[in-house]
């Protein structure tokens, strides 16, 4: 797990003013298929965490991580690095007349540069990831809008202030198009890396520290935001009580929109390894999370969101 102002055209515009629409239109699409439909026919887990679709995604020594589902289920996208993360691709993988096609590199990550951290927006028509290719100088957020069918535009680099001049990544993005990412920049509250940039208009004109708004400290990252903004899981290694390297956390909004105090997964979840880049199912029934043997080892594993009610439950009613 390593460690812009984007102006929105008329075409996007349009985009981000349909997205709850289609959002709930592809969702239920997603929820009306078979289970094993969706996930390269695999059988979903209980509340156990399991690796994710054994010899077809997560391979004998290969490093798997940052899995994103299109809205429909039909398409996955997913990230492989080298041992030290000096290198790293986006694989795809698609669903036809029921069969899913071999993992291939993704078009725009057909490059000698690191693409890695896919995430696709709720409406299915953008997908967000990292990447160092130029003109950045560091590892900077990137976004592709989706043309038709399985194709998407060349990359464009979201600009200031979204990108800085320090490592940016992780986004991901809301119903109503707001962007939550991490940043290694100075000026985190209390040393965190989360950040969030609202969407105002067609621009993302202000970046804010989510320390102002989550109780998040130093060193922690790599956020995942619900669609709603009902919860925000991200991951830390510097918080008391964690299980050992990096695990997962989660925070609930609260009703008067004020944020709850953020509590560890779990031992279910969280394990002396690192667990990290946290991502939930176009159908909310699933979290894939990373489980990694640093330097050894890296799958995808997936498990029962009905966790949540649980932790809610106890974080928010407690």
């Amino acid at each position: 797990m390593k460690y812009a102002n984007l102006h929105v055209g008329t075409g996007l515009r349009s985009i981000f003013i349909s997205v709850v629409f289609s959002f709930l239109a592809s969702n239920a699409f997603a929820q009306s298929m078979p289970a094993e439909s969706l996930y390269q026919g695999q059988t979903p887990p209980g509340n156990t965490p399991e690796i994710f679709a054994p010899d077809i995604i997560s391979l004998n020594n290969r490093f798997e991580s940052y899995p994103a589902f299109s809205p429909d289920g039909n398409e996955i996208f997913f990230t492989i690095v080298n041992s030290d993360w000096s290198q790293g691709k986006i694989l795809h993988s698609q669903r036809r007349y029921g069969c899913w096609s071999e993992p291939d590199t993704a078009v725009f990550s057909k490059n000698s540069y690191i693409n890695w951290e896919s995430f696709i927006s709720p409406d299915g028509n953008r997908q967000f990831f990292a990447s160092n290719r130029p003109p950045s100088l560091n590892m900077d957020i990137w976004m592709v809008e989706r043309k038709a069918d399985s194709a998407w535009s060349n990359p464009i680099r979201l600009n200031n202030p979204v990108n800085s001049n320090a490592e940016d990544g992780s986004a991901c993005v809301t119903n109503n198009g707001n962007l939550y990412f991490k940043s290694l920049r100075d000026g985190g509250t209390g040393g965190s890396w989360l950040y969030r940039a609202k969407l105002e208009g067609s621009s993302y004109s202000q970046v804010e520290s989510l320390g102002n708004i989550i109780k998040t400290g130093p060193r922690e990252t790599e956020p995942f935001i619900a669609g709603d903004e009902s919860y925000l899981i991200f991951i830390s290694e510097t918080r008391a009580g964690g299980f050992g390297g990096w695990d997962l956390w989660i925070s609930f909004k609260r009703k008067d929109n004020s944020w709850s105090d953020p509590v560890n997964m779990g031992a279910d979840i969280n394990s002396a390894f690192d667990e990290y880049g946290p991502r939930v199912s176009p159908d909310g029934n699933n979290l894939f999370f990373t489980r990694e043997e640093r330097g050894k080892t890296m799958d995808i594993y997936w498990v029962s969101t009905s966790l949540f009610n649980k932790l809610k439950n106890e974080t928010l009613y407690k």
